[in-house]
């Protein structure tokens, strides 16, 4: 019995039954090697078909060689080399009684020519610049229709030999057969492009080649987004026409809901927190009304249950996808199913180690979940129960001294944590006070629960003493003190400088101090950003929001360029320059004065100075928190250190040292990856 009993039934989907409602998107992981899915894949679909996963797809299996994309890593469907390992990872699937799809997909004018070992063209259908890279394509001949036709078929065939139970052709986000629907792309004089009808010719085509290869009795459906989110763009009634025209043309299995591309930026196709939970469903629905007999997936970061559970019962909905869930903790559809929601850990949905690392054309990973990605090494069924139990002490309640404390308890050991402040959370305690970030909360109030949960000893508001330790017979300790606000103002970008003139005049800020009491600033302030990350465009926003009048100076080429990867700068522009933002860019400050800074260019050296400042609020970096660490060892007391009191990093740094802390594995050679290692068979 499940309180949530229409989100767990079955579903069917053609010839397929799905055991639940719940599925991950396809979604690229970079788990590869020569362009052939690895290991790393079969550990990481593994870990959710145990979880209790209803169906899982398996993201851009690019179907031909003409299609590279914009970095390397990624699966190539049409490799007969790929099928004995998709095999292994389908059965070992199948055995744990999820179901998987093979997303297939040919990225067409938004990838880099030169993303292989070899350089290459892009193909679209009009030679129109790429608004990913600004690339200019090259307009597809027949010859170049009909080989990636072929190459679905191929890919579609090879997925069938492997065991897949079924496949998805991509028409969605920006990629190729989504070109030839849109006008934005599609400039075609020949029966391929022209009206809507006309752009559906290739596409109905590519669907009618996957068909008679694989047959009927194998399920084929689509990733279609319903609108582009751009003027001149695909609309709604358009996405309805197309799903019309190929479905009276070609069977199709299932439609899975998409939305926005290239042209709108992808903070509409992977929303970071900025974007409401569940921001899409109400697209979906409208479709579902529309082709009733066809099986609609939802999705729109809905991480809601109660709302999944009453889209799947009123038919508003056959399949919700819940991809990042998944990804932060693999076992969530089993915790829903047995009424266990206080064991689940929660996607923040920041897109640091999900979507930025996949940009930067690294492996996928999570901030919440340290073994995502690595279950080889780190899975869960692998966490090693203490020999013996021992009594440990964490020195630090922020996320990594949570999350050393929490895997320390799940091992056995008895743990007692520490924090000088009121409540635990450490610096995500500020974060949380910045516009759009109360997402992040939830990383706080999972691990606290997990703590309660565990039996942890927590003792807040005391702050620890290296004397006090020493006498306390302590089987272990792992300090987490974390990282203060540096206060010289330095920067890279002016080496020799090692503190600005005027950094200690009593109106100059940090961004904690600001974040805790925005009344302390004055009218005019000065932003000066040494980082590019969110923690300046957040008290920078905090400050407009409260009447200030702000301008940002940075020693970069643009402004917070650290956001560009985790798509939320887009959203900070929108925002922050609505909001009357001003800016220098390729700037550092010189000196500061009572109310005034004078601002120098990093290339050339012209001088600017502001007058009338309030307040120079500094976002300059942070300083490791080392002195009780070190004191411990003076007196002889092993003690490990994790996060920020090693070194100023991420809050995914945090939480991934704190893991290995509570593994004991941190300072042993075993926390060492080594490339390929995950990889391998």
């Amino acid at each position: 019995m499940t309180e949530l009993p229409h989100l767990f039934s079955p579903c069917q989907i053609g010839n397929v039954t799905v055991r639940n409602r719940l599925m991950q998107t396809g979604h690229a992981k970079l788990y590869t090697e020569g362009g052939v899915d690895t290991r790393r894949n079969l550990d990481y679909q593994v870990a959710r078909a145990e979880g209790g996963i209803g169906l899982m797809i398996t993201g851009n299996r690019l179907i031909h060689p003409s299609s590279p994309a914009g970095a390397l890593r990624f699966s190539q469907g049409y490799l007969r080399e790929a099928v004995a390992g998709d095999r292994r990872m389908t059965d070992a699937v199948h055995e744990r009684g999820a179901r998987i799809f093979a997303q297939l997909n040919h990225f067409g004018a938004n990838a880099a020519s030169d993303a292989a070992d070899d350089l290459r063209v892009l193909l679209a259908p009009s030679a129109v610049g790429s608004p990913a890279f600004a690339e200019t394509p090259k307009a597809m001949e027949e010859v170049d229709l009909e080989a990636a036709a072929e190459g679905w078929a191929r890919s579609a065939e090879l997925s069938r030999e492997a065991g897949f139970d079924g496949v998805e052709v991509h028409m969605a986000h920006g990629y190729l057969l989504n070109q030839f629907l849109s006008p934005l792309y599609n400039r075609r004089t020949d029966r391929y492009g022209g009206s809507l009808a006309e752009r559906t010719t290739f596409p109905r085509q590519v669907l009618e080649t996957v068909r008679a290869r694989v047959g009927d009795d194998f399920v084929v459906g689509i990733r279609l987004s319903l609108t582009e989110f751009v003027e001149g763009g695909l609309d709604f009634d358009d996405a309805i026409e197309v799903v019309r025209t190929l479905s009276a043309a070609q069977r199709i299995d299932f439609i899975n809901t998409a939305g926005g591309g290239y042209h709108s930026g992808l903070q509409l196709v992977m929303a970071p927190a900025d974007v409401e939970s569940g921001w899409f469903l109400e697209r979906a629905l409208r479709l579902k009304e529309q082709v009733p007999g066809i099986p609609v997936f939802a999705v729109g970061g809905l991480s809601d249950p109660e709302s999944a559970e009453e889209m799947v019962a009123t038919g508003k909905a056959d399949m919700i996808a819940m991809t990042r869930a998944q990804i932060a903790d693999p076992n969530l559809p089993e915790k829903l199913r047995q009424g266990r929601r206080r064991e689940i850990y929660r996607c923040i949905r920041g897109n640091q180690s999900c979507v930025a690392r996949i940009i930067r054309g690294l492996p996928m990973a999570c901030t919440v979940n340290p073994e995502a990605g690595r279950e080889g090494k780190f899975g869960s069924q692998s966490l090693p129960p203490t020999a013996e139990a021992g009594r440990w002490l964490v020195i630090g309640g922020g996320p990594a001294g949570m999350k050393a404390a929490e895997t320390l308890a799940r091992r056995g050991h008895r743990v007692r944590l520490m924090e000088a402040a009121e409540r635990l959370g450490g610096q995500v305690n500020a974060i949380v006070r910045t516009p759009r970030r109360e997402r992040y909360a939830v990383l706080v109030e999972d691990l606290e629960t997990r703590l309660d949960d565990l039996g942890v000893e927590v003792c807040l508001g005391e702050r620890a003493d290296a004397s006090a330790v020493e006498g306390e017979g302590y089987d272990g300790v792992i300090v987490a003190t974390g990282a203060v606000p540096d206060r010289t103002g330095f920067s890279p970008a002016a080496p020799t400088v090692e503190r600005i003139p005027g950094v200690d005049l009593p109106h100059v800020l940090t961004a904690p101090e600001v974040i805790e009491d925005v009344g302390r600033a004055g009218r005019s302030v000065l932003v000066l950003d040494g980082e590019g990350t969110r923690a300046a465009a957040g008290v920078a926003e905090l400050l407009l929001d409260a009447g200030r009048q702000v301008t940002v100076v940075t020693r970069f080429s643009s402004l917070f360029p650290g956001t560009a990867a985790t798509l939320d700068q887009s959203i900070l522009y929108r925002e922050l320059f609505g909001k009357g933002l001003e800016y220098h860019l390729n700037s550092w400050v010189r000196r500061i004065d009572a109310d005034a800074a004078e601002v120098y260019s990093l290339y050339g050296g012209a001088t600017v100075k502001l007058d009338g400042l309030g307040s120079v609020v500094l976002v300059t970096g942070r300083v490791a928190e080392s002195a009780l660490y070190l004191d411990l060892l003076a007196r002889g007391i092993e003690a490990h250190r994790v996060g920020d009191c090693v070194a100023p990093r991420a809050i995914d740094h945090a939480i991934y040292e704190g893991y290995l802390a509570g593994r004991e594995q941190l300072d042993s050679e075993e926390r060492y990856i080594v490339e390929g290692e995950l990889e391998r068979w």
